[in-house]
């Protein structure tokens, strides 16, 4: 073989070998360019357990495809399929930016959403004769609806420890006969409507079943070592009543 045609193959080789490397860094640039979009929450949106996902709320997440875990792809919704979640209220807080996981929309949280540390959650007996209890999520704002009227009688110092006029609690529980009329107190955050945790369709999602509709768990604040006032308001009216269920008042969801 004289030298041109060792040239010539070698010229062949490197041409191969350039265009195969060629190849290779094209590629890798082009999965490096190709982003997937996800859903996530818009930002400088906010959702709470109980808000409804709509499109004003949300938007693509692009995210190169060579970043992309096999978890995450698993996981997350794509942008293109936005549509299967929108009219579903959220079953956890979600903050601005977050990607939206299939495993957060249908597991209920652990625990219940108290959002400062001066939150407990105050169990009230609710009538649900008076309310469908599936259209109430965590999340939402409810006020109690209470009917007074011929309470037993005041204790000793309903009069107020100081002598003075009577508080507005201490005025309701002096009511007689014939003074029946209905107190609202509120309004005040749910945390659970039984034992969910979220709205009826994550509970269901789950497998669970829904048990205790009748006991509606709310947040209230502490005051140093004493339940601020509308809690204490509803608390004694309760009590006066013999522990009755109250009514419960629907307050309208807005974009929180």
């Amino acid at each position: 073989m004289n030298g041109s045609k060792v040239a010539l193959i070698v010229a062949a080789v490197l041409g191969l070998l350039g265009a195969a490397v060629n190849w290779v860094y094209l590629d890798t640039k082009t999965k490096q360019l190709e982003k997937i979009e996800f859903l996530s929450v818009a930002p400088g949106v906010t959702l709470l357990p109980g808000d409804r996902f709509t499109e004003s709320k949300l938007a693509p997440l692009a995210i190169p495809k060579d970043n992309v875990s096999k978890e995450l792809f698993a996981q997350a919704i794509r942008w293109s399929d936005r549509q299967t979640v929108f009219g579903m209220t959220a079953a956890y807080s979600f903050d601005g930016g977050e990607i939206i996981l299939r495993q957060r929309l249908k597991t209920p949280p652990p625990t219940m959403e108290l959002t400062r540390e001066d939150e407990r959650g105050l169990p009230v007996p609710v009538d649900t004769r008076s309310f469908v209890p599936a259209l109430v999520n965590p999340g939402d704002m409810v006020s109690f609806l209470v009917t007074i009227g011929g309470p037993p009688p005041p204790p000793p110092n309903a009069e107020g420890a100081d002598g003075n006029e009577p508080t507005p609690v201490q005025s309701v529980l002096k009511a007689g006969p014939g003074q029946q009329h209905i107190e609202t107190i509120g309004p005040f955050r749910v945390l659970s409507i039984g034992n969910r945790l979220g709205s009826a369709d994550v509970l269901k999602a789950s497998g669970s079943s829904q048990f205790q509709e009748n006991v509606m768990t709310i947040a209230v604040r502490m005051q140093g070592d004493q339940l601020e006032p509308k809690a204490v308001k509803l608390l004694t009216l309760l009590q006066a009543g013999g522990a009755r269920q109250a009514g419960v008042l629907l307050h309208p969801r807005t974009n929180k």
